[in-house]
């Protein structure tokens, strides 16, 4: 017998689907309770632990293991700016589980006017940024970057949405990279494999699908600020781009081998 091929859809798999998605809300619900004082009184760095707790707890619910390689290459202390190329709604859970910095995401400054919802991204830590108008969005993008020199981290995803359902990955946008520049801290890439195997991108018929798998994490080295200087803006996109893409046939290859082979 060999493995589940992924994005295979039945019947099973939309019962085992809605379980999961009942259990991790229940969860999800349990756990903003839990964390609601540590809002009020604003301390980020316990909403993280928390949240490292919530993300194992939901992807061990659904059968997922994560494989990271090259962990010692982690940064540890920040600030640091992650870039990671973006296959699944898992890719918050993996976040969650690999980074070992206290770490913000940068999310969009109307969601932040959402009563309760709102106040709860401020009271975590998450950086606002104007995505509407074109001049706004570059002045949030200095004042995050005026935060991240201050030793606030953060995640971002380059491509900006989630890639393509095969894994591969669309076009960077230049927020991040602008962002990069303005910050001047170090980088660090991370290449991910796997995640739209677990939960597909592109939702299936009435409700996203949820697959048990393996998810492979790619640590690279982080890039001090002195190695970027002085190069552009497009030349550090391709930069981080040609990093992050380059194992991504390899760890292709990993999955293909793990779903061909018997099970035991």
């Amino acid at each position: 017998m060999t493995a589940r091929k992924p994005g295979k859809d039945s019947f099973g798999s939309a019962i085992h689907s809605l379980i999961l998605w009942i259990l991790m809300l229940l969860v999800t619900l349990i756990t903003g309770i839990i964390l609601l004082p540590f809002m009020i009184i604003h301390k980020p760095h316990i909403i993280q632990k928390v949240g490292v707790r919530w993300a194992r707890t939901l992807l061990w619910l659904g059968g997922i293991r994560v494989i990271v390689h090259n962990p010692e290459q982690l940064v540890t202390e920040g600030p640091v700016i992650v870039l990671s190329n973006h296959q699944s709604l898992l890719d918050v859970l993996i976040m969650y589980h690999v980074i070992k910095v206290q770490f913000a995401w940068m999310a969009k400054a109307s969601l932040f006017k959402i009563p309760l919802f709102g106040w709860a991204m401020w009271a975590a830590g998450y950086i606002p940024v104007e995505r509407e108008n074109r001049q706004h969005s570059r002045t949030s993008l200095y004042k995050a970057a005026d935060r991240i020199r201050a030793g606030r981290s953060v995640i971002i995803f380059p491509e900006g949405t989630r890639g393509h359902p095969d894994g591969s990955m669309r076009h960077f946008k230049k927020g991040g990279f602008i962002l990069a520049k303005k910050a001047m801290v170090q980088l660090q890439p991370l290449s991910v494999w796997g995640a739209q195997d677990v939960i597909p991108p592109k939702q299936q018929n009435f409700m996203q699908r949820v697959f048990p798998g393996t998810v492979e994490v790619i640590v690279h080295k982080p890039i001090p600020a002195t190695e970027y200087a002085q190069k552009s803006q497009e030349e550090l996109s391709e930069y981080i781009r040609t990093i992050i893409e380059a194992p991504l046939p390899e760890l292709k290859q990993h999955a293909l081998e793990r779903r061909n082979s018997p099970r035991r």
